[in-house]
């Protein structure tokens, strides 16, 4: 999700795809993460959660290469990706299972964002500085090899949720899932992602049309994504001094101001300066979010569900903006982009008043 600029880049400049077409495919994956978070959510507490990663990520590993070699065909391509994302949407929720058990949740999913935003910083930034003519085949292929890597760390996890010490798994997951506060939480996960996904998926595009060098651009994501690992270390400091509430509402705003900046920023100064912001912002917020979400049950079930709602967002978000697109101008972006980010801001507001009542 996080090199989908990249993505957009290499599909729509080697791929042949349009930049409707190449927003789209980020929907169909996001449509194969919902899925298998319903049902992984849904028995949440009985998974066998390191068998669920493995074989999440030989299937992933299997489609990425099958998605290099059918991309020429559309809608082929478009169900390997939704095969993909769902396949890799079970080693997700094996791992936020897991650290939903955990005493300071807040700690694993920062340090989880750390990574995540650091290793795609170094490719955000090398990529197009170094490696500008990477074309579809070569793109797929090496998310393979790392869907393959991945195997080697997944028998740290646990065998299955149940076998978590000093961790009381609260009842049904159904129930769990339907009350109010879990309801506004997924909603405010949904929105927020949908919000990033939208401009992420564009921001490539963005760059170009605004003027920017392939290396002022690689400069521009390598810097963004880096920030966004000071944004995620900083809830290690931060912790829940502030709570939950307080934090997702202040990333909100700094976000939405931000994404206001950037879609008007026609210099390379101030497009790094508003990507940077919001790298911070997206990083720094969103293990508040999964935080909240985890408080809710022990065992999960809940903050597996927020892969449905994350995955729904990163369909919905660049989706919508696809569709609304409107020749070479990137409005949509915008305006998808801050109503979700008005929809995050209600619904979080609504999550932490009910848990805490």
């Amino acid at each position: 999700m996080l090199v989908a600029p990249i993505i957009t880049g290499v599909l729509v400049d080697f791929g042949g795809f349009s930049n409707r077409q190449a927003g789209l495919t980020a929907g169909y994956g996001g449509f194969g993460s919902v899925s298998v978070a319903l049902l992984c959510a849904l028995f949440m507490h009985r998974l066998p959660l390191r068998r669920l990663a493995v074989v999440g990520l030989i299937v992933a590993a299997l489609t990425n290469l099958a998605a290099a070699e059918v991309y020429r065909e559309i809608n082929l391509f478009y169900l390997v990706r939704a095969i993909s994302a769902f396949a890799d949407g079970a080693c997700y929720a094996a791992v936020m299972s897991s650290f939903a058990r955990a005493s300071r949740p807040e700690r694993g999913y920062g340090l989880f964002m750390t990574l995540q935003f650091g290793l795609s910083g170094i490719a955000l930034w090398a990529l197009p500085t170094f490696y500008s003519e990477l074309n579809v085949e070569e793109l797929y292929r090496g998310f393979a090899v790392l869907n393959l890597l991945a195997l080697v760390l997944v028998s740290n996890l646990p065998a299955t949720a149940a076998e978590a010490e000093g961790v009381s798994l609260r009842g049904n997951e159904w129930r769990l899932i339907l009350t109010v506060s879990a309801i506004a939480g997924l909603v405010a996960l949904c929105a927020f992602e949908a919000s990033n996904t939208a401009s992420s998926a564009y921001l490539e595009r963005i760059a170009v049309y605004a003027g920017l060098s392939d290396a002022e651009i690689g400069l521009v994501f390598g810097l963004g994504s880096l920030t966004g690992v000071v944004g995620a270390i900083s809830i290690l400091w931060l912790g829940q001094r502030l709570g939950a509430l307080t934090p997702i509402l202040m990333g909100i705003v700094v976000g939405a101001v931000s994404l206001y900046g950037l879609m008007h920023a026609e210099t390379f100064q101030p497009f790094l300066i508003w990507t940077c912001i919001h790298s911070f912002t997206w990083a720094f917020t969103l293990p508040y979010i999964q935080t909240m979400l985890a408080q809710l049950d022990p065992g999960g079930a809940v903050v597996t569900a927020g892969g449905l709602a994350s995955g729904a967002g990163g369909a919905l978000g660049p989706s919508a903006a696809a569709l609304m697109l409107s020749g070479e101008t990137f409005t949509a972006v915008l305006t998808v982009g801050l109503m979700a980010y008005l929809i995050a801001a209600v619904a979080a507001t609504v999550a932490g008043f009910k848990r805490t009542a």
